[in-house]
């Protein structure tokens, strides 16, 4: 399995790992999917990549206010690149959420989902500990959680079986980890055991069609 590193081990680390992965797909029209504060635009604008950005989400800043399991506001191939990292989790339908990023993707799609198999997850529930501020059981009923507790082979089992139904098929995937594995060691060790020691699964999804308009 491919290993794919992040330059640093926050937020916009995370997004410079994520465009380096793919450094031949960012151009057009992109829709960010839950993109919070936006920072992916700013890794674009750090990098110079010139690109029409379009921040989603449930709440501003973002351009467009939109819930994803209610359907998105846009016609069909309307983006040219749709990206959607670690937001699925946060969905109740999933499987429909999943669907209508392909159904308004031009050419890519972008996905990024947590592996909570990982090892540093299964040491914080052996040890009794709670996994992240994400799961539990709260006393006061949170604003947004994970709905999903899946592992890194599952991830890619959904995703390679969804992005079929829907007319994608896999352009590139792997693992993706932070700066603390970035030694040749570490990434083997990742790449042979992904579902114990890769945080992330990063899949690059092409729509099936040879040439693009």
């Amino acid at each position: 399995m491919k290993v794919f590193l992040c330059s640093r081990p926050d937020e916009a680390g995370k997004f410079h790992g994520v465009v380096n992965a793919f450094p031949d797909i960012w151009e057009g029209c992109i829709l960010d999917v839950g993109c919070r504060s936006g920072n992916l635009k700013h890794v674009f604008e750090e990098r110079s990549v010139r690109v029409r950005y379009l921040g989603l989400d449930l709440f501003p800043p973002a351009d467009v206010i939109a819930n994803l399991e209610k359907g998105l506001p846009f016609s069909d191939k309307t983006f040219d690149v749709v990206v959607a990292l670690d937001v699925l989790e946060h969905t109740d339908n999933i499987h429909k959420a999943f669907d209508e990023l392909c159904r308004i993707a031009r050419k890519f799609v972008v996905i990024t989902l947590p592996n909570i198999y990982e090892m540093k997850g299964r040491i914080k529930f052996l040890l009794g500990h709670p996994i992240s501020g994400k799961y539990g059981l709260p006393p006061d009923h949170p604003t947004d959680r994970h709905r999903w507790l899946f592992s890194f082979n599952e991830a890619r089992q959904f995703v390679h079986f969804r992005a079929r139904k829907c007319g994608f098929e896999i352009e590139d995937e792997g693992c993706l980890v932070g700066p603390h594995r970035s030694s040749i060691i570490a990434r083997a060790l990742v790449s042979w055991f992904p579902n114990l020691l890769s945080p992330w699964y990063l899949v690059l999804l092409k729509r099936q069609e040879v040439n693009f308009p």
